[in-house]
């Protein structure tokens, strides 16, 4: 909104050779909206425990036709009038490398004030690294910015977690939809990997693998004992990992028929594992496809 007073002053004629004039003052008042704006934030889980998809519901508040789009996406178009929901696969964000707020470089503000400034600033970056742009044909275009929008919940599933876990099969990192192939009966060799990326000391953790099959219709079977057997134990072990370091346990497993199967790795519950937020434990989803062996 911008409100400001005119002052005019006038003369002219006769009135002008003797000096006199007239004061007009006018008011003005113009508010300007935003072209497009935003309606809903979200998010959803993508494949990759890297990413997610950041959910906006754009709406179009004027009169023509526009097209938004955002860095790597395709463009979404718009009617006047109309809202639309755009999805957007980010990467998730490491919010320790960006830059600090003001508040925490002079370390005078107050918590809550801090915390304000913190979310600004990530949502500054944030905006600037999603660059979505709104266009009118042959009109006008511009910049729409998510920052002030994206509330804590937001935040925290766009933050990329502080423990990394990787889980490899025969080599092979898991971290998309594509299944891991191997052939009944020889041995899988499975590798579960931590990165501490947090300021402290984190573990021991104790895990479990638990094969399963998923039956497309709502139904998951974990019934496997005939179909599936270990090479050794079930339940991995890792050690403490301090800041920057890493740690991995090995184990393997046989598959006996072929068919898709998917491994759930269960955390056992303890102190350790109770401390940290849950957003910490995400791993990866890990889909084994088993063949038949060859002649």
């Amino acid at each position: 909104t911008l409100e400001a007073i005119l002052n005019f002053k006038y003369s002219g004629g006769p009135g002008h050779v003797e000096g006199y004039y007239r004061n007009l003052s006018m008011g003005l008042h113009v508010e300007v909206e935003p072209s497009v704006f935003f309606t809903r934030v979200s998010t959803l889980p993508a494949t990759s425990t890297r990413q997610c998809h950041l959910l906006l519901d754009v709406f179009n508040s004027t009169e023509h036709e526009l097209t938004v789009s955002a860095r790597s996406n395709e463009e979404l178009v718009l009617h006047a009038g109309e809202c639309q929901r755009m999805a957007i696969q980010v990467d998730k964000f490491n919010f320790e490398s960006f830059p600090e707020s003001p508040g925490e470089k002079g370390q005078l503000a107050s918590p809550k004030q801090l915390e304000e400034e913190r979310q600004e600033a990530r949502g500054l970056e944030i905006s600037s690294r999603l660059d979505i742009r709104w266009g009118i044909i042959s009109f006008s275009h511009g910049e729409a910015s998510v920052e002030g929008l994206l509330n804590q919940l937001v935040l925290d599933h766009l933050q990329l977690a502080p423990l990394q876990w990787d889980v490899l099969v025969d080599g092979q990192l898991c971290d998309c939809e594509a299944a891991a192939a191997c052939q009944v009966g020889d041995p899988v060799h499975l590798e579960v990997r931590l990165t501490n990326r947090s300021p402290r000391s984190v573990g021991p953790f104790a895990l479990t693998v638990v094969p399963f099959q998923d039956h497309q219709n709502g139904v998951h079977n974990y019934d496997l004992h005939n179909i599936t057997s270990f090479v050794g134990s079930s339940t991995f072990h890792l050690d403490a990992v301090q800041p920057s370091g890493q740690s991995a346990c090995l184990g393997a497993l046989l598959f006996l028929y072929t068919g898709d199967f998917f491994l759930h790795i269960r955390f056992h519950e303890d102190s350790t594992s109770k401390e940290l937020p849950p957003s910490w434990f995400c791993l990866p989803s890990v889909h084994v496809r088993a063949l038949e062996a060859q002649a």
